[in-house]
């Protein structure tokens, strides 16, 4: 070529700038990532520059050379702007991936370009600039322009440097690799511009910096083929665990934290830099025993939970070994994902089925209990109320004839059977009020409640010349107070009808174990056999000898109003006569 001298150094120049040229199409495939969309611009940039310095370095005619000179300011300046916001993507910094800092800096990059082009109005770009004769290379003079270009030039490629410097310490072993040799490519370059620029090259007058893009591109291309740079961390890291709401984090070889999230790191009320390089078993010096289970499994998962504010919290713990591409394991994946809403969402199931099942429990004991009542009270109902029905046919037909003595004895019995029918009656509304009423048990005085209920009693304790032998010691259970009036006027009135001539009581209350109070009346009555006392408390059973009033439908009340409060009944009896029956409950003392 005429003005040109065709030189071993043109020609190592040319196949930079076409390495730089395959490279950039070899990266295409990998184009839809913002970190390689900055790459493709640097090769662009360092391309033009090898291209355009390759023509400067043989031309002979200085105006030739400057002409190429500030041609080759397309690649210059958008070098380093580039391989900044790489770097920044590379290290998933999104937060500076933006178009506020974006622009700018393309923007100042793009206004260095008119520095030379304008250099014959101001010579502040180059004060001068000649042809060494023994060299062939272009001597310049620079102009404060040309140094504040550098300055703005390094501090971006410093700044590279610096965010994949701190990505290197983050990683594990095997992607180390990967950073170092993108930490490697950018210092070639940086080397080769300070060598030129400060005149301490082998070669006098000779710009290494284009030249270093041949070796930059034949690290890309290892990293790429070799280690499948843009398959793995730190770009499939980058857009996916910090835009995922599980918290991840990655363990390496030596249990020490190699990399998190931000919610990893909130977790344990931490940042992601305090928590980087820290051993597990450091953070999580309270799951000892699980980290030791870990270690014992390629593969592990399970639940764990922790209480912050009160509130436990659950999560599913996924732990996956992590394995080179020699097939070692280089490391572990974990993940947390916060499952509280799914198990609170399971007890309240749990909670509502359980609900469900007790009512059902409910309907199916009221089903029994109506059937029960139907056999055992309609058959006294039917009685009393026959009998009333026919004391009034007696008294319609025949109250002329009767004497005085037989209409009173007929009035009596009408009297009796309705008081007979009143107190079913009532019994039945008792049981009903039970089973639909929900209580909040309150501290009731036993000695308050079993005074009201004796004096309710007088006049059959008057009748039948009773005695009621009471404790001196009394205590107070957490219950309803008119439920448990109704217990004792039944314990009491049937100690009374069925006890001694003359009916003598004895009221006993102590705490037992569970803080539990006891409380039992004894009669001197003739006492009850094992038979009979199977028979007591089950519902509407009667015994032959006794009044439906005496026990039948009362004491199955009994039973399931003390249930309900959360206590127990029963009785004792020796079944000899004289020592009677101690029918007793028990329920919980109020502190």
């Amino acid at each position: 070529m005429d003005g040109y001298i065709i030189s071993p150094l043109f020609l190592l120049l040319l196949i930079a700038g076409v390495v730089g040229v395959i490279t950039f199409f070899f990266l295409l495939k990998f184009r839809k990532s913002a970190d390689v969309k900055f790459w493709l611009v640097w090769q662009v940039a360092a391309s033009i520059w090898a291209f355009t310095y390759a023509f400067e370095y043989a031309a002979t005619n200085l105006e030739t050379k400057i002409f190429w000179s500030k041609l080759s300011y397309f690649g210059i300046v958008y070098l380093a702007t580039s391989f900044l916001f790489f770097s920044l993507a590379f290290s998933s910094n999104y937060k500076y991936l933006k178009k506020q800092y974006i622009i700018p800096l393309y923007l100042i990059a793009t206004l260095f370009i008119l520095s030379p082009y304008t250099n014959a109005i101001h010579h502040l770009h180059w004060r001068s600039y000649s042809i060494t004769p023994e060299t062939n290379t272009t001597s310049y003079v620079y102009g404060p322009l040309f140094w504040l270009m550098v300055l703005f030039t390094y501090a971006q490629l410093l700044g590279g440097i610096i965010v994949i410097f701190q990505l290197f310490n983050r990683l594990s072993g095997y992607y180390k690799r990967q950073v170092l040799l993108i930490f490697i490519s950018a210092l070639l370059p940086l080397f080769g511009n300070l060598i030129y620029i400060f005149h301490i090259n082998p070669l006098p007058g000779f710009d290494w910096t284009p030249f270093s893009f041949l070796i930059t591109g034949i690290l890309i291309a290892i990293n790429v083929s070799q280690f499948r740079m843009f398959d793995l961390v730190p770009f499939a890291r980058n857009k996916l665990i910090d835009v995922i709401p599980d918290a991840i984090a990655i363990v390496d070889k030596s249990m020490r934290i190699a990399d998190c999230n931000a919610v990893f790191a909130a977790l344990i009320n931490s940042t992601e830099k305090q928590v980087l390089g820290k051993p597990v078993d450091q953070l999580f010096s309270h799951r000892i025993a699980l980290i030791q289970e870990v270690l014992r499994h390629d593969e592990f998962r399970t639940e764990i939970s922790r209480t912050v504010d009160g509130e436990v919290q659950y999560f599913d713990l996924q732990i996956n070994s992590l394995f080179d591409y020699k097939k070692q394991q280089s490391g572990r994946l974990v993940i947390l994902k916060d499952i509280t809403r799914r198990v609170n969402s399971e007890e309240m199931t749990k909670a509502i089925n359980s609900q469900l099942l007790g009512e059902i429990q409910e309907k199916e004991k009221l089903i029994q209990d109506l059937d029960a009542f139907s056999h055992t009270v309609a058959h006294d109902l039917k009685g009393m109320l026959g009998a009333i029905a026919s004391s009034s046919d007696l008294i319609r037909s025949a109250w002329d004839d009767m004497s005085k003595e037989d209409k009173m004895e007929v009035l009596e019995l009408i009297s009796q059977s309705a008081t007979k029918t009143t107190h079913i009656t009532k019994e039945l509304l008792t049981l009903a009020s039970v089973r639909q009423q929900e209580i909040k048990p309150v501290p009731v005085d036993l000695h308050l409640v079993s005074t009201e209920a004796l004096f309710r009693l007088r006049d059959l304790i008057n009748e039948k010349n009773a005695k009621v032998n009471l404790p001196e010691k009394w205590y107070s259970v957490l219950e309803n107070n008119s439920w448990v009036e109704e217990i004792l006027i039944n314990y009491f009135s049937n100690a009374i009808k069925y006890g001694g001539v003359p009916p003598e009581i004895s009221v006993s209350v102590k705490l037992i174990a569970g803080n539990m109070v006891k409380y039992s009346v004894t009669d001197n009555g003739k006492g009850l056999s094992p038979e009979e006392i199977g028979l007591l408390f089950k519902k509407f059973s009667r015994l032959g000898s006794i009044r439906v009033e005496g026990h039948g439908l009362g004491l199955s009340i009994v039973k399931r109003i003390v249930e309900k409060l959360g206590g127990e009944v029963g009785v004792y009896s020796k079944n000899v006569p004289g020592e009677g029956c101690s029918f007793y409950f028990v329920l919980p003392i109020a502190n």
